[in-house]
């Protein structure tokens, strides 16, 4: 505890001098680092001394809460930004406090996108006053102790204008801003959920996932997979009973058809990747040239040569991966959701695809948001698989229409595969030839499953940037600086473009979601079952994200309008609280028992600690490196749950 006790003169308008007394208690505080200073005549010491407000580094708090399904807040979970003041503020063991400036994002008429803030916070085991600060200064307030011991909640430079009793001198500035000429607010990773055709795909031996008929364990060339019944394949099974049977002295060549046997057994008619969103039409003259070009590679990978191993296969290979991307870009797959121009026409038309990386690594869910019937979590709702396959149980082939339990499969995102916990596949009836001869029996044939997924995945462009909600605020010019006005340059001299490229907020509670609603059914002229796209739904309005984002530019741009500035040293001690405005007082007492107040206004002057501002630069320099990292990761590796 210490006790300030400055005794100051007043002399009235008769001449008579006068003493009074002030006095301040503070409670809880304690000195920081001491420093001594000697010369040859005298020895100063410097002890700065913290307020109680060092405690507040200290303590625990949780809470999740205005917690969003399908893009409205559940009444259990939404609280006022001062509610949530209020909470932290008791966990911080305050009994004095006032955060009545809250009510102003409940009321400003000025901003109508202000009203009904409610910032999604998610607390766990942090400081509560960490919380706090957290919780209000994104929304343009700061936090003030008082000399009458009372927290209050301020507008960031609204407060009480330098006091001109006991002046001794005094000091004005303006705080110039550096002003962008727009602000952009970015949201998390959109999600694009359509309904996606699957496509048998198996795990080579080069560690390459293909097609199943290109891969280099195929059973026949001409029949594929159609004779091999899943899950031992006979026709597989029987190339590893060859070798191992005549006791082939190379060991190599029987551990490399037991490999291709478990790889086999592992992915084929288990594993659907990701191929077109349903409705795509692809050419068939592409597909043919896809296709034996992978039959020609998988002829060069069963003979064990790998990339590198020869220039005529790394040729071939790197022939084969652009047919597949020929095959893609062709079919012109469309991504329902973002509108592209059409630089031909100058006309928004539907987002076309050109490259399958750009929708991958997947999600491991749909866009859509649901609650936890068992824990109460709020999460993405799960996956849908459906499709034509053999069902044992019901000695048929089922509809397309018909759904996978979500526990019968699960999801490789970086391949953007499903893969089922056992063999999918249909059954039909041919006629083969019976041991190259010209007679022909009926058998059955092991076809790939008719499959279907309701996913939610990325988009990327081809660069691998993901696709985010963004809003573009163009700041008004009179707020922007203005160059002067230059001379006649010299030849030579290049004039420097004026303006600044955008300001860029990333606000990751924005989540656009893009979902796209089918319908399957059965056409009565061909009698096959096709996919119609229905409707396209968006929920930027529903959550209404341009207020959100509007209220995130509001912030900013407290930032860089020009605020007036100063401080004045004053004789004595002047008790005059924090606020939004006045954010630093220093006293100082002399060796001769003197004293001196020092207050600062929209400035801090204090040498021993940053100022705000510099305070907040380095809190958002993390939060910029910690968006970075997660925008990376986010790149390379999305989050599949959407959390």
């Amino acid at each position: 505890m210490f006790q300030f006790d400055a005794e100051s003169v007043e002399v009235n308008s008769l001449g008579n001098r006068s003493t009074k007394t002030t006095q301040i208690l503070l409670q809880g505080c304690r000195p920081d680092k001491a420093a001594v200073r000697r010369t040859a005549s005298s020895r100063t010491w410097s002890i700065p001394i913290y307020d109680r407000r060092w405690k507040w580094k200290f303590g625990s708090f949780s809470g999740h809460w205005n917690v969003k399904k399908n893009g409205i807040i559940e009444t259990r979970k939404e609280r006022t930004a001062r509610q949530l003041a209020d909470m932290c503020l008791e966990a911080m063991g305050e009994q004095r406090y006032d955060t009545t400036a809250l009510d102003q994002l409940e009321d400003t008429k000025g901003l109508p996108y202000r009203k009904r803030v409610r910032p999604e916070v998610h607390w766990d085991r942090i400081p509560p006053a960490q919380a706090l600060n957290e919780l209000v200064t994104p929304l343009g307030y700061r936090v003030c102790l008082g000399w009458d011991d009372r927290v209050r909640i301020c507008k960031y430079g609204e407060g009480a204008l330098l006091p001109e009793e006991d002046l001794m001198t005094a000091g004005f500035d303006a705080a110039l801003p550096e002003v962008p000429d727009s602000i952009t607010v970015v949201g998390g990773i959109t999600y694009h959920e359509t309904l996606w055709e699957l496509e048998a795909v198996g795990l080579d031996l080069d560690g390459e996932w293909k097609p199943i008929d290109h891969l280099s364990y195929t059973p026949s060339e001409k029949y594929g997979w159609l004779l091999s019944e899943p899950p031992n394949f006979h026709g597989v099974e029987q190339k590893y009973d060859e070798v191992k049977q005549n006791n082939v002295p190379d060991a190599d060549i029987i551990e490399y058809r037991k490999q291709q046997l478990k790889l086999a057994q592992e992915t084929v008619f288990r594993c659907y990747r990701l191929k077109y969103p349903a409705g795509t039409q692809e050419s068939e003259t592409l597909r043919k040239k896809y296709d034996t070009l992978g039959k020609k590679v998988a002829k060069e990978i069963d003979k064990g040569i790998r990339r590198g191993d020869k220039k005529s296969v790394d040729k071939l290979i790197s022939d084969y991966e652009e047919a597949a991307r020929e095959l893609f870009k062709k079919a012109e797959p469309i991504l329902p959701g973002p509108k592209q121009k059409n630089p031909k026409t100058g006309k928004l038309e539907d987002y076309k695809l050109t490259e399958f990386n750009q929708v991958l690594p997947c999600f491991e869910t749909r866009s859509g948001l649901t609650v936890d019937p068992v824990t109460g979590d709020l999460k993405r709702k799960d996956v849908i698989a459906l499709g034509e396959r053999w069902s044992e149980r019901r000695g048929y082939n089922t509809p397309p229409n018909v759904y996978f339990d979500r526990n019968q499969f699960s999801i490789i995102p970086a391949q953007g595969i499903i893969r089922f916990n056992e063999p999918i596949y249909r059954l039909a009836v041919g006629k083969v030839p019976v041991d190259n001869s010209n007679k022909k029996e009926k058998r059955k044939l092991f076809v790939p499953g008719n499959l279907y997924a309701l996913i939610a995945v990325p988009l990327k462009s081809v660069l691998g940037e993901p696709a985010r909600y963004e809003y573009l605020y163009e700041v008004p010019k009179k707020y922007r600086t203005t160059p002067a006005k230059l001379p006649d340059l010299p030849n030579g001299v290049r004039k420097i473009p004026g303006g600044t490229d955008t300001k860029v907020i990333i606000d990751n509670q924005i989540v656009q979601a893009y979902r796209a609603v089918f319908e399957i059914k059965k056409s009565k002229t061909t009698g096959e079952y096709r996919a119609t796209r229905k409707d396209l739904l968006d929920n930027s309005k529903a959550e209404k994200f341009e207020e959100l984002a509007l209220a995130d530019i509001d912030v900013a741009l407290l930032n860089v309008t020009t605020s007036d500035a100063g401080s004045g040293q004053y004789a004595g001690l002047k008790p005059i609280n924090l606020d939004g405005a006045i954010q630093q007082v220093s006293i100082r007492v002399t060796t001769q028992g003197g004293m001196t107040t020092t207050i600062s206004r929209n400035r801090e002057t204090s040498t021993y600690v940053p100022s705000f501002d510099e305070r907040q630069r380095s809190q958002d320099l993390k939060q910029i490196v910690k968006n970075h990292r997660n925008t990376v990761d986010k790149t390379e590796k999305v989050d599949p749950k959407g959390e």
